[in-house]
């Protein structure tokens, strides 16, 4: 298990779509396992759209090569537990393998990878070598994230590394394989030594005490090894062999050095913390990343003149590493995990039994390749949890660069999850970039300069689901009123203007989402409604410089009253994370989109779904309306075009749609010729299906009005639970019951839940339902994945009601 490397990058080609006429039809039929014929408007491309799809790959293909790779692992097993090994290296790749099948969701108690674990915790520590130590620590500490389990076990091993470092000489810091007589010589290469790094910092997270001067051996050595001029890292101190896979050894190394090596006095001094201090010149990571970059592959592994040499998959892992730990979604601008997973699904479906080989002289076991190749799937498409803003060209956006990297580890060890986090960078950044990400991060502390590209994508990001989560770096010797923070404000208001920021009440979901936190004047907390939540949450104060104390080997020497800050920080991070996304996160490759671009959907016809246009928050919620989009889609087969369409109370705009959706969240009125226009509209066959945004109580009295002036004699009444709409199954689905959440701060997740028939009511002309009106919000529910602060439907019920409704009325001619 010596050295190892990786692959070159598989391209990924734009979607191409020539130019398409669209026209008005007035009949068409829609198929749902029926044909109907109705009148509505349409739009029809005069060419067909041409679609070139490069090598992109789904979260479904990830995951069932994934489990192709456990099935092949679980094949090669002998039946004690363990792998075959390679001499000198007892127990090495029954803990790489082991570590893969944990990293990929596999059960410490399933038989497949708790029998491994046995024969690692009871093996001898006679023969142990570097590799297998550093292996067991990670297997250990995966498989009981608490560490008390494996407490014994891991202190033997990371005192056994401790131990096998070079203590002086050429290649002090380093280490070598762990066998005696090559040890004697003093030797040590990058590839031993990164993976002595990675098993004591996993030790150190679990509480074994590491000592200082380790971490800053470790960087003599690894500053030894770097080459500033090529910006690689190399094998060994003499600079030979410099590639990838030594690169991404190097990055992760010195990423988890900088970690452990603590200077307190850099952080605080007495009883005050040193914020936004200049930070150190460390030109490495840049230049090791721009070598990646430079020298970007996934179908080998790169070397410094630009050639290639073996390891490919070692190479993989380390670069899902260094990109992982770093917060890279691009390496350059290569997407490294889509096409990393492009290519490892490409190459496996050569094989007939779900591994991966490689004729190298480095790889020669398809054990280790396999169990590499899991690593990077796994761990690559971990979800985002995070993501950080970078804007403008200083570097206002990251004062306290660690910061988010150390949230998401103390949320992980919250919610009991592996996470990820990554930078965006919004000179280039599209909506959909920002979307992979459920909690966007902005912070400064100089005047916020974004230009309208950039604004208008914030707003699209928070108007589909995202949420903001920002702080001004002010205070704790960053200053006073920083030009941040009235920038920010700006923004808000350009934005938002109907929505304003305004301090979290202490009963919001906020502080009680995780944690029960009490709001603390020394923090002030702001948040901004939009999109049916608070969508923006503003701290004044600086909280990333307190979240970037919070490491084991620096938590333990800080004085009370700043251990007690760092750990308010960490809790309102952690709450703020769990209000945004309700502990339910997507996988990487399966994060929502805009729908926007999914033109491909769109074939010869499509259905409109228009919004009528009011003065009670008509489009309060703007794309409330594209979840339940999704569903007829995947359900009924319809053709929907997804760009939203506001229309007004007239006749002549009414008339081309076969339904209309309303809804708002405050007072409102139509004068008479509106009201004529909409009654025309209803008795002509039209629908009109409206909610109360947030179960609004402004906006039902001013609805209910509305109709009792258009229909005096036909007021709206209950919708019968056995009404066809709800129990005939060609509608969609067969509804039964539904759950209706009220928000309860005592209860679990914050709300009360009651289950009963759904609750709306119907104006019907001539049988059939011509206003069908729910006074419990729907809009919120389908607008936002997680729990919004309304009374109203599940997301599940919204989409099921949703659905019904359009289904009923292009069936109903």
């Amino acid at each position: 298990m010596g050295r190892v490397e990786l692959p070159s990058a598989a391209g990924f080609s734009q979607q191409v779509f020539e130019g398409c006429r669209m026209t008005s039809i007035r009949q068409v039929a829609i198929g749902f396992g029926f044909s109907i014929s109705i009148f509505f408007s349409v739009g029809v491309c005069s060419c067909a759209a041409q679609s070139v799809r490069g090598n992109d790959v789904s979260a479904e293909e990830v995951k069932q090569s994934i489990e192709r790779g456990i099935e092949f692992l679980r094949s090669r097993q002998s039946p004690n537990g363990a792998w075959s090994e390679e001499n000198g290296f007892e127990g090495g790749i029954s803990a790489l393998c082991t570590l893969a099948l944990l990293n990929c969701g596999v059960a410490a108690t399933d038989p497949l990878v708790a029998q491994p674990l046995k024969l690692l915790e009871n093996q001898g520590r006679d023969n142990i070598t570097v590799y297998v130590a550093s292996l067991r620590i990670m297997v250990f500490t995966m498989a009981d994230p608490t560490g008390k389990r494996f407490q014994r076990q891991i202190a033997q091993d990371a005192t056994y590394l401790i131990e096998r470092q070079v203590k002086q000489g050429m290649n002090e810091g380093g280490w070598s394989y762990g066998i005696n007589m090559i040890d004697a010589l003093g030797t040590a290469d990058s590839s031993n030594s990164q993976f002595a790094l990675l098993g004591l910092h996993e030790a150190a997270r679990v509480g074994f005490d590491v000592p200082q001067n380790v971490w800053i051996r470790a960087k003599q050595y690894w500053t030894k090894c770097f080459n500033t001029q090529r910006g690689s890292f190399a094998y060994v101190v003499s600079g030979e062999r410099p590639n990838g896979a030594m690169t991404c050894a190097g990055i992760s190394s010195w990423l988890i050095i900088e970690e452990n090596l603590i200077d307190p006095a850099k952080f605080f001094q007495g009883n005050k913390v040193k914020c936004c201090g200049k930070a150190d010149s460390d030109p490495v990571l840049d230049l090791a990343m721009d070598w990646l970059a430079r020298r970007f592959t996934v179908t080998s592994n790169p070397t410094d003149a630009g050639g290639r040499t073996g390891s490919k998959f070692y190479y993989l892992y380390g670069m899902e590493r260094a990109a992982r730990m770093s917060g890279q979604r691009f390496i350059g601008t290569n997407d490294w995990y889509r096409e990393g997973a492009a290519h490892l699904i490409a190459q496996q479906t050569q094989t007939l039994n779900g591994s991966w080989s490689q004729i190298d002289t480095m790889e020669k076991s398809t054990d280790i390749t396999t169990a590499f190749a899991l690593l990077f799937l796994s761990k690559g498409k971990r979800p985002i949890v995070f993501g950080k803003y970078r804007y403008g060209d200083g570097n206002s956006w990251d004062l306290h660069a660690p910061g988010v990297h150390y949230l998401t580890r103390e949320t992980e060890k919250a919610w009991q999850m592996t996470l990820n986090w990554q930078t965006v960078d919004s000179s280039d950044a599209s909506i959909n970039d920002l979307l992979e990400a459920p909690v966007m991060i902005l912070s400064g502390q100089g005047a916020l300069q974004l230009d309208d590209q950039q604004k208008q994508n914030l707003k699209g990001y928070v108007e589909n689901g995202g949420f903001l989560f920002v702080e001004a770096c002010q205070g704790d010797g960053c200053g006073d009123s920083v030009p941040f923070d009235a920038s920010f404000r700006a923004l808000m208001k350009e934005l938002f203007p109907d929505s304003e920021l305004e301090a979290l009440a202490a009963d919001h979901p906020i502080w009680s989402s995780n944690y029960r936190l009490i709001p603390d004047p020394d923090w002030p907390v702001l948040g901004l409604q939009a999109c049916c939540r608070t969508s923006v949450v503003y701290c004044t104060r600086n909280l990333s410089c307190y979240w970037q104390l919070d490491r084991p080997q620096l938590l333990n020497r800080l004085p009370l009253k700043i251990k007690d800050d760092v750990v308010f920080c960490r809790q309102l991070g952690i709450n703020v994370a769990a209000y945004a996304t309700n502990r339910e996160l997507e996988e990487k490759l399966s994060r929502p989109k805009m729908n926007d671009s999914d033109l491909e959907m769109l074939k010869e016809r499509v259905l409109i779904f228009p919004k009528l246009q009011h003065s009670g928050g008509a489009d309060d919620a703007p794309n409330a309306w594209r979840t339940l989009q999704q569903d007829l889609r995947a359900k009924a087969h319809l053709n929907i075009n997804v760009e939203k369409k506001m229309i007004d109370p007239t006749l002549e705009q009414l008339a081309d749609y076969p339904f209309v959706f309303m809804h708002g969240r405050s007072k409102f009125s139509f004068d008479a010729e509106q009201r004529t226009a909409i009654k025309t509209y209803v008795e002509r066959e039209g629908l009109i299906f409206a909610d109360s945004i947030c179960s609004s109580k402004d906006f039902t009295e001013s609805f209910r009005r509305e109709c009792k002036a258009m229909f005096p004699d036909n007021p709206l009444t209950p919708i019968p639970p056995n009404h066809p709409i709800w129990n005939d199954d060609k509608y969609g689905y067969k509804i039964d019951t539904v759950q209706l959440h009220t928000p309860d701060r005592e209860a679990a997740g914050g709300f009360s839940v009651q289950k009963t028939a759904p609750m709306l009511e119907g104006i019907e002309l001539e049988g059939r339902l011509a206003v069908i009106f729910s006074s419990y919000d729907i809009s919120c529910a389908l607008e936002n994945a997680a729990a919004t602060q309304c009374k109203g439907y599940s997301r599940d019920d919204a989409i099921r009601i949703g659905s019904n409704v359009i289904l009923y009325r292009l069936r109903v001619d």
